[in-house]
């Protein structure tokens, strides 16, 4: 007979719940404090609701619950923890579930997986075999866990956000792809594109990062999607395959009526230029940077900017030498989550080159 949810029986009488939380595959039992750090933005704790029997007679139904602990929403999130030997899933709610290699992996339904930044949701399990407790592990798409740095010295930067986004690049720019572990390498389609470098995405383990740089005018689609272990196994798991795509235009620099053209992108920080009036500079760096300023006027005057923050679009400033003269034409990148009730840690990166302009 199944024991009330309200009490864990045992051989030896009544035993208090036991709450187990997972901050990666961290465990807290009995009210011990939790040490370990949060895992991609997401929490799981465990609450057991009832136990009954022992070794393979015994059984027990638990409760989990997700919270997204990331600053911005998540869209998914999967939940995993090492089931004992002989243990078993018997039935579960609110989530879709499976087990392989002795590891169960839930994951949410269609109707539980979009969480805002600290909003929970629950699912259930009932195991069949020994009464060990799960400790589970969490993840979320919100902040995931395998996500790098951006490769260095790209002009625009795409990530899992930017999925079906519209991009457009000049002859000659880099673009730069900073996805989770769990993403095959890009394949790109048309010839306005080509590689440069790509490294890590499933199966490596490794974040998947890949340079492609601009060379010809036309259209190009970036399309990848998650894969993962689990789902190779007998009987494969029921982790979801995520798609993504990005769309990119490739446009040549509009040509200038006098004067030498100098194009500038952010490998050039802090670099020092000689120009003569009449020539022209064009800024082109990545869309999280904000229109640049110019100081002192007069030297340099602008001829057009697009894009930069918060357009979405790569920052493209230009501006024609007008008079001799030394002046520092300067920027800063932005974020969004930085103009929150609560910003986000997101640091700023500044960036300048110093122009001196001659007859």
């Amino acid at each position: 007979m199944i024991a009330s949810r309200r009490s864990v029986l045992t051989a030896s009488g009544i035993l208090a719940a036991t709450t187990i939380v997972a901050l990666g595959m961290a465990t807290v039992a009995g009210g011990t404090p939790a040490t370990a750090t949060t895992v991609g933005g997401c929490t799981a704790t465990v609450r057991v609701d009832s136990q009954w029997g022992s070794g393979a007679s015994g059984g027990q139904v638990v409760t989990f619950t997700v919270a997204n602990t990331s600053s911005s929403t998540a869209s998914r999130w999967t939940v995993t923890w090492p089931l004992a030997d002989g243990q078993r899933i018997v039935s579960s709610w609110n989530t879709s579930i499976g087990a392989a290699g002795g590891t169960a992996t839930a994951t949410n339904t269609s109707y539980n997986g979009v969480l805002t930044s600290g909003a929970s949701t629950t699912f259930g399990v009932q195991l069949a075999g020994p009464t060990s407790a799960p400790t589970p592990g969490c993840a979320n798409d919100a902040a995931p866990p395998t996500t790098a740095s951006p490769p260095s010295g790209a002009d625009v930067t795409v990530r899992e956000a930017d999925n079906q986004r519209t991009v457009t690049l000049f002859v000659g720019q880099t673009l730069g792809v900073a996805l989770a572990a769990d993403y095959l390498p890009v394949t790109a389609t048309g010839g306005a594109l080509t590689p440069v470098s790509t490294s890590g995405g499933y199966p490596t383990g490794q974040p998947l990062l890949a340079t492609l740089r601009a060379v010809t005018p036309g259209t190009a689609e970036l399309t990848t999607r998650t894969d993962h272990a689990c789902r190779h196994a007998t009987p494969p798991c029921a982790l979801p395959t995520v798609l993504w795509t990005v769309r990119i235009t490739v446009v040549d620099l509009p040509p200038t009526d006098a004067g030498q053209t100098v194009v500038v992108t952010a490998p050039d920080n802090q670099r020092d230029l000689t120009l003569r009036v009449g020539d022209t500079l064009v800024v082109s760096l990545a869309s999280n940077y904000l229109p640049p300023t110019v100081t002192p006027a007069g030297v340099v005057v602008p001829h057009d900017v697009t894009g930069g923050y918060p357009t979405g679009q790569p920052l493209v400033a230009r501006y024609v030498a007008a008079a001799p003269g030394q002046v520092d034409v300067a920027t800063i990148t932005d974020n969004l989550c930085r103009h929150q009730p609560t910003p986000c840690p997101s640091p700023q990166v500044r960036w300048v080159v110093h122009v001196t302009v001659t007859t």
